[in-house]
This record gives C-alpha cells, structure tokens and sequence, in this order.
C-alpha cells in the first residue's frame, strides 16, 4: 500500500468519523431507530483503519496480524500509535466483530454507548497518525 493509499484511508476515516459525529448525542430511542446505520459506520471505521494498521506493520518486516485486534495491539507495541489507542482500537475490533458475526447477542446499550468512545479513538487514531 502506497503513501497516497494510506492518505486516501484517512480520508476515508476522517469521512466515516464525520458521518458518525451527528449522532454524538442521540438518545436510545433515536438510536435504535437508526443503529444499522450507526452499525455500519462503525464497522467501516474498524475496517478502514485495521487496513492502515495493517500495512504500517507489514512495511516494518513484520508478519501481518491474525485479527483486527491483533493488528492494533501489535501497533502499540511497535509504537505505531500509543498503546492506550492501541488497547482502546482492539475493543472497538471486538465490537465490530461482534456486530457483524454475531457471535453473541448484540448489547444496544453497549453500542449507543461507544458512539463516543469511537469519535474519541478514531480522532485520536487520525492525529497520530497524520
């Protein structure tokens, strides 16, 4: 993956995270009225970023990780992003993960409430890495 590619995923993040921020605020109610929406924006911000964080790892020689969660922690510990972001990026792979295999029975309450966890990390995500 090229600079410019990596640049074109930012810009990417940087779109999905503006779509996202309209519904900082959204009660459960409104919430559940829109969550595959919501869902799907924080689906793509996983996917976007995981895809950065991927390559950024593999163009220091190192194998690619087995798993979105993987790929993040194994950033921190490369000092790719901080590890706070790191750990904070592995649980929102976890979330996403469980939205889209439903692998367990899907907490909306969990979901409204990491709105604002993800405008927080991706945000986070885009400035360091920018």
């Amino acid at each position: 993956m090229s600079p410019d590619v990596i640049n074109k995923k930012l810009v990417s993040v940087t779109a999905y995270l503006n779509d996202l921020l309209p519904y900082k605020d959204i009660s459960f109610d409104e919430f559940m009225k829109r969550h595959y929406e919501i869902e799907r924006l924080l689906e793509l911000l996983v996917m976007t970023a995981s895809d950065i964080i991927f390559h950024l790892i593999s163009a220091k020689g190192e194998p690619p990780p087995a798993s979105y969660k993987s790929a993040f922690l194994r950033a921190g510990e490369m000092g790719i992003i901080g590890e706070e972001l790191s750990k904070n990026l592995a649980l929102s792979a976890g979330l996403r993960n469980i939205l889209v295999h439903e692998y367990e029975e899907i907490d909306y309450h969990l979901v409204h409430k990491s709105i604002h966890t993800a405008i927080r990390d991706f945000t986070a995500l885009i400035r360091e890495l920018s």
